[in-house]
């Protein structure tokens, strides 16, 4: 049997990077969702780490003065 993989391509805004960390944050507080507590940890380490990049690039942005749209281009998606 085949396996398809079907990705998007979503953007968000550092803030809305950080919004969507609070919001894994509390769900791992859920002992209901224990069974997703694996997939929502891989999750919330993905989402740092995006966050990170895009406060370097905000940081080297500021420090070069440049006024061009900085792109952080990730995936939360393994070998993509």
């Amino acid at each position: 049997m085949n396996h398809y993989i079907c990705t998007a391509k979503i953007k968000y805004t550092r803030q809305e990077v950080q919004v969507h960390i609070s919001a894994l944050k509390i769900a791992l507080n859920s002992p209901r969702l224990s069974q997703y507590r694996g997939r929502y940890e891989a999750l919330l380490k993905d989402m740092e780490r995006i966050e990170g990049q895009m406060f370097e690039k905000e940081s080297e942005a500021r420090l070069n003065r440049d006024l061009n749209v900085q792109e952080v281009e990730d995936s939360v998606v393994s070998n993509v």
